[in-house]
């Protein structure tokens, strides 16, 4: 019997790892001196963890447990090692700008929400222990149950100490990426999404998620059945806006900054630029519809590679089939011609070289997005009867 893949992994068949933002594309002018920051260790109990918490002064996003990567038997096993003593790995926190004493999670997100759902009252999704293979009695058990059948089980949870390596003074977001980056390396990489979402907290990303929790254009396309865990969808949507309202006047080939300014942009003045935002999201629907209509579900977004279409979505196709789409007119006609767009697209992935290595290798620099974006503009204008604008890349029927 072949083995059940899960949701999770079936959108890590759609939208890999690899084109994601990386160390590589942070500039370095931009990192500031890493010897400004002082870095301290400290070690929490498990109630005072939870205390800072509950006071707000760590962060843990209350939408995050959304995107929780861990089932439950895997938090409850964290659970467990701190009641018998085992060893878990260091939390690391930056303080933040906004004043000393709060605190964003750069490496142990889900450690600490863990914990916070198994002993605060003040949890949304309260955790009962199950899975448990060395302490099974403790299965099905809450805090609250621990406490009255095992008090000195609870006791030294609750005392329990947790390794925390404090960061104060660091120079700049790109600073803590770098960190966050390493951290990860070697281990199951996270999204810089969710990091973006702890260093520029406000409405928009939350957005995104409602937004795909909605979209049957975006359920259908993207196949997307529940939030993936590592933000890979929050971030496909996040490229379409960032592209939509400010490529290419505001591209200048640092992509976290690029992908930083719709957030801020919107944040900054949530009630009044809204509607816009909706207006940009609906592009993103039309576009989507469009896309699925001239590309089937092998196809769409998929690269070819001269034999067949590859499974994964390629991000950096995605940024450039998807901008043209979103004009009506030029969707309408695309699907009319929709067996040439297809061939179309075979055609340059084999056998124009400058486009190939703009969705395959530096994705990300000025020139790869410009040649992708204006490959395929000029070729889809051609198909379609239409007229490729050099200045705004947009194609006019």
């Amino acid at each position: 019997m072949a083995e059940k893949i899960d949701e999770f992994e079936e959108f890590e068949e759609l939208a890999p790892l690899d084109q994601q933002e990386s160390e590589e594309d942070l500039p370095r002018n931009k990192m500031g001196d890493p010897s400004q920051s002082v870095l301290f260790n400290t070690d929490w109990t498990v109630a005072t963890i939870v205390q800072q918490i509950e006071r707000g002064n760590i962060n843990l996003d209350p939408d995050f447990q959304r995107r929780s990567a861990w089932d439950s038997s895997r938090r409850s096993q964290l659970i467990e090692s701190l009641i018998i003593g085992l060893p878990i790995p260091n939390i690391v926190l930056a303080e933040s700008k906004e004043g000393r004493g709060k605190f964003i999670v750069i490496d142990g997100k889900q450690r600490l929400s863990t914990i916070f759902d198994f002993m605060s009252k003040e949890t949304t999704q309260p955790l009962k222990l199950n899975g448990l293979n060395i302490r099974t009695d403790l299965n099905g058990k809450s805090y609250d149950d621990l406490k009255a059948t095992n008090g000195d089980d609870a006791n030294f949870f609750e005392n329990a100490s947790i390794r925390t390596i404090v960061i104060r003074n660091w120079p700049s977001d790109y600073f803590l990426y770098v960190i966050f980056d390493r951290l990860n390396s070697g281990s199951l990489p996270l999204s810089p999404q969710e990091l973006r979402k702890a260093l520029q907290p406000g409405p928009l990303l939350n957005y995104i998620d409602t937004y795909l929790e909605n979209s049957a254009e975006a359920k259908n396309v993207l196949g997307i059945k529940v939030p993936d865990r590592r933000m890979r969808d929050s971030e496909i949507v996040l490229r379409y806006i960032a592209f939509e309202t400010g490529y290419p006047k505001l591209y200048e080939g640092d992509f976290k900054d690029f992908l930083d300014r719709p957030v801020i942009y919107f944040n900054s003045s949530w009630e009044n630029r809204k509607n816009e935002l909706d207006e940009t999201l609906k592009k993103l629907d039309v576009s989507l519809y469009y896309s699925s209509r001239v590309f089937d579900d092998r196809s769409i977004f998929r690269k070819w590679n001269g034999e067949n279409f590859e499974r994964r979505i390629n991000r950096a196709l995605f940024d450039a089939i998807i901008r043209y789409f979103s004009d009506e007119r030029v969707g309408e006609a695309a699907a009319a011609k929709a067996p040439q767009v297809v061939a179309a697209l075979q055609k340059l992935c084999t056998e124009d070289a400058a486009f190939k290595r703009s969705i395959e290798l530096t994705t990300k620099s000025t020139g790869a997005v410009e040649t992708r974006m204006r490959t395929w503009g000029r070729t889809l204008a051609d198909l379609v009867g239409g007229k490729f604008e050099e200045a705004t890349y947009r194609v006019h029927m």
